[in-house]
């Protein structure tokens, strides 16, 4: 067996301590942990002990660390274009990303350009697509060649800290988002829900776009405070509604459904911050409901995927130009969205 690859993660928050580090330590044979920077040297220290590795606070100790194979981008999302290209340049054989890939399409098609010149694999983590209970039942849906005239994508979780207390003790606890200003013109209502569309819906996008190709019509947007939205899309007869409300004192629920007048696949979501196995995918028809679902969850398994794509050249699941596709679509429907939205005065 081959000794495993090294990863070096950018950025040691939340997702890096209660998501990956957990997710990686359960497959050794596969992954190890070089470095993991993080601008506090405090938490970059803790974390990195926490997995034997070693702590640092500047990007270019990764990224340009020839013992690095691997590098995990888990920054803030306007860092993320700039340290992909600084990957690819000093010759990582692949990036894990978070999403979003980018916050504009000149960022995307820089990348592009990059990642063409130097072939370093980009895989960027969204998770539910990668899910083994959804792609069950997607694989289902699918098998039947029927097309969904409705989609629903809902995400109604608590407070992150709640879930990543449970996963972790968290090194140096991220502070509440700071209170909103009591003046809110529009284009700060405007602002806030792109911003809430990209940081939420986005984890959707591929899902959707599988079953909604086109973007269509935006027909209605409301923005849910502090971090919420409801959008409605039309696109000939496919409607498309999109919910999310964040945080709450409520059971976490992420669902996603796809139907038309003859069947329904839905699929329910664990909480992102606990590794409780895939989601759990229901076909109904007028045949009966079947159930799918597997050990792995979403991060697993796009983990698994990546190691199996540098070492074995699998094929990249999501191809870099569909990666691009997905970012332009959730970045039109921010852009919609935001120009059909109800201002609250």
């Amino acid at each position: 067996m081959s000794a495993p690859l090294t990863i070096g993660f950018l950025g040691a928050g939340p997702v890096t301590q209660a998501i990956h580090l957990p997710t990686l330590a359960q497959m050794p044979e596969l992954w190890r942990v070089g470095k993991v920077m993080d601008v506090n040297a405090e938490v970059a220290d803790i974390v990195a002990a926490r997995c034997g590795a070693t702590g640092v606070t500047d990007a270019a100790s990764v990224i340009e660390d020839p013992s690095i194979d691997v590098v995990a981008i888990c920054s803030p999302h306007v860092f993320h274009a700039e340290q992909l290209v600084a990957a690819a340049r000093a010759g990582k054989r692949a990036a894990l990303v978070e999403k979003p890939l980018a916050v504009s399409r000149e960022q995307a098609e820089q990348i592009g350009r990059v990642v063409a010149e130097t072939g370093m694999t980009v895989l960027v983590g969204t998770m539910h697509w990668y899910d083994p209970g959804f792609r069950a039942g997607l694989a289902a849906w699918e098998a039947e060649g029927q097309r969904a005239t409705r989609i629903r994508s809902a995400i109604f979780v608590p407070p992150n800290a709640q879930f990543v207390n449970a996963a972790t003790e968290e090194a140096f606890p991220s502070p509440p988002p700071p209170a909103p200003p009591a003046e809110q013109p529009p284009e700060f209502q405007r602002d806030r829900l792109r911003q809430t569309i990209l940081g939420l819906a986005i984890h959707h996008v591929p899902l959707i776009r599988r079953l909604y190709p086109q973007l269509g019509q935006v027909v209605e947007a409301r923005r849910h405070p502090p971090f919420g939205y409801s959008v409605l899309m039309r696109n000939g007869d496919q409607i498309a509604e999109l919910l999310a409300v964040m945080p709450g004192q409520w059971p976490p629920s992420w669902s996603f459904e796809a139907s038309n007048a003859e069947r329904r696949l839905h699929v329910d979501f664990g909480p992102s911050y606990i590794s409780a196995g895939s989601g759990r995918a229901t076909l109904s028809d007028a045949r009966g409901s079947y159930g799918f679902s597997h050990p792995d969850n979403g991060y697993a398994a796009q983990w698994r995927h990546l190691h199996d794509v540098v070492t074995r050249g699998v094929p990249l699941d999501t191809p870099f130009d569909v990666a691009v596709e997905d970012l332009a679509f959730a970045l039109d429907l921010a852009d919609a969205a935001a120009d059909v939205m109800e201002i609250v005065a």
